[in-house]
C-alpha cells in the first residue's frame, strides 16, 4: 500500500468516529430533556363520566322507535307470562273488527224485500216517532226522551259513524238489543261464539240525509226513515277469531231476518252494502 493511500485511509477512518460520536451526543442530549411525566407510566386509565352526572345536560327518555315486527315478537314473548290456561284465549281471540268481516247484504243473504213507501209509513206511526230535521231537533228528542242514546250490546256493535247519529226511538233501540240478544243465543257454543254484527247506520237528520243522497245514490232524497229515529242498518258482521268462518255467522242471521219479517215486527230493504231494518208497530 502506497504513502497515499495510507493517507486517504487514515483520515476515512477519522471521519466514521466523529459520525458516530455526534449521534451519540444528540441521543443523551434529547434524552436529558425529555419532561418527566412521559417518564413515569399512568397509574390508571380516566373514563369519561356518565351524562346523567353531567351539569346541564338531560338524558332523553323518549323510547326508541320499533318496527311492527319487532312489536308482534315482544308481544309473543309476553304470552308465556299468563297463566297456561288463559294462553289460548290470548292467542286466538283478537279485536272485533281486526279480522275480514262477513257481509251482510243482498249480494250474500236472500231476505224479501218490503216497498220503502211501506218502511215510511211504518215509521212515521211509531208511538214516540217525529221527523228530525236538525240538530235542535236531536237535542229536543232527547230531552224528552223520544230519542235514547245507542251503545254495543250482546250480540251486535256501532260502527264508527260519519253520517248519522247512536241514538235511535226507545222503542227501536228495544228491537236492535233483542235481535242482538237472540243473534248471540244462536252462536252460543258454537266456533263463531262470539261474532257480532255491525250496525253502520242509525238516526239521520234530514240536514244529514240531504249531504248524504248528493254522494250516494243508494241514499233517497226524500223523507227517509233514518230521519224518525225508526231505523237502522247491518253492513258486516265481526268474527272473534280466525276459527269462525263466514257460514255460520251468515246463515244465522239470515234466519234472524227473515224469523223477524216474517213474524211482523220488522221491514226489509236488502241493499248493496247493507240491511235496512225498520221497525213495525
Amino acid at each position: 500500500m502506497s504513502l497515499k493511500d495510507n493517507k486517504y485511509f487514515s483520515l476515512d477512518r477519522i471521519l466514521l468516529v466523529l459520525i458516530v460520536v455526534l449521534g451519540c451526543s444528540s441521543g443523551m442530549v434529547a434524552l436529558v430533556s425529555m419532561p418527566n411525566e412521559f417518564n413515569t407510566p399512568p397509574s390508571r386509565l380516566s373514563f369519561p363520566e356518565p351524562l346523567q352526572k353531567i351539569k346541564g345536560y338531560n338524558v332523553p327518555t323518549k323510547q326508541l322507535a320499533v318496527t311492527q315486527e319487532q312489536k308482534q315478537e315482544v308481544e309473543e314473548y309476553t304470552v308465556e307470562e299468563v297463566p297456561v290456561e288463559t294462553q289460548s284465549e290470548v292467542i286466538e281471540n283478537v279485536p272485533l273488527g281486526s279480522l275480514l268481516p262477513c257481509s251482510c247484504c243482498k249480494k250474500t243473504i236472500r231476505v224479501p224485500r218490503n216497498p220503502y213507501t211501506s218502511h215510511q209509513k211504518a215509521a212515521r206511526s211509531l208511538p214516540n216517532s217525529f221527523f228530525i230535521k236538525n240538530e235542535s231537533d236531536i237535542r229536543y228528542g232527547l230531552g224528552v226522551e223520544k230519542l235514547v242514546e245507542v251503545k254495543d250490546g250482546r250480540g251486535y256493535r256501532i260502527d264508527r259513524l260519519k253520517h248519522s247519529k247512536a241514538m235511535l226511538l226507545p222503542e227501536v233501540k228495544a228491537l236492535l238489543e233483542e235481535m242482538g240478544n237472540d243473534y248471540a243465543d244462536a252462536l252460543e257454543g258454537t266456533d263463531s261464539e262470539g261474532t257480532v254484527f255491525r250496525v253502520t247506520s242509525l238516526t239521520r237528520t234530514d240536514e244529514q240525509q240531504r249531504k248524504l243522497a248528493r254522494r250516494n245514490r243508494n241514499a233517497t232524497r226524500g223523507a227517509s226513515t233514518h230521519s224518525y229515529g225508526a231505523s237502522f242498518d247491518i253492513a258486516f258482521m265481526d268474527r272473534p277469531n280466525e276459527k269462525a268462518n263466514c257460514n255460520r255467522p251468515t246463515r244465522e242471521i239470515q234466519k234472524l231476518l227473515v224469523r223477524y219479517q216474517k213474524e211482523g215486527r220488522i221491514l226489509i230493504i236488502p241493499e248493496g252494502g247493507c240491511m235496512h231494518i225498520t221497525l213495525i208497530r
